[in-house]
C-alpha cells in the first residue's frame, strides 16, 4: 500500500485561474494537473482562493487519481493565504495493489 499528499494550488490570472494539483509520496512530487480553470461557484466565492483551490483538488481525486487507483483517507487543514493565491487543504490519499 502506498500514501501520498495531494495538494491544490491557484494563481488569480486575467479573470482565471492557474491550477497546479500535485502529489507527493515522500520520495517525489509529481504534477497531476495543472492549466487554466474557471472560476467554480456563486460570486461570492469567486475570490475565495482557498476554496477554488479545495474544489479543483477534491475533483482531481475524484476524477485523475481515482482512475489510478488512489482514494483519500484523510484530510488537514489548509495553510495559510498569500494574497492572489489560494492553497487547499491537503488530502491524505492512498493506493492499494498494482505497481509502486
Amino acid at each position: 500500500m502506498r500514501f501520498a499528499r495531494v495538494t491544490g494550488y491557484v494563481v488569480a490570472r486575467n479573470n482565471g485561474l492557474e491550477l497546479t494539483v500535485t502529489l507527493d509520496d515522500g520520495r517525489r512530487v509529481e504534477t497531476i494537473r495543472a492549466g487554466r480553470v474557471v472560476h467554480l461557484g456563486r460570486a461570492e466565492q469567486r475570490d475565495d482562493l482557498p476554496w477554488q483551490a479545495d474544489q479543483y483538488t477534491q475533483e482531481t481525486i475524484g476524477n485523475e487519481l481515482a482512475l489510478l487507483g488512489w482514494e483519500a483517507v484523510a484530510v488537514e487543514p489548509a495553510a495559510a493565504a498569500v494574497a492572489g493565491a489560494g492553497v487547499s487543504a491537503a488530502y491524505l490519499v492512498r493506493k492499494t495493489g498494482g505497481p509502486a
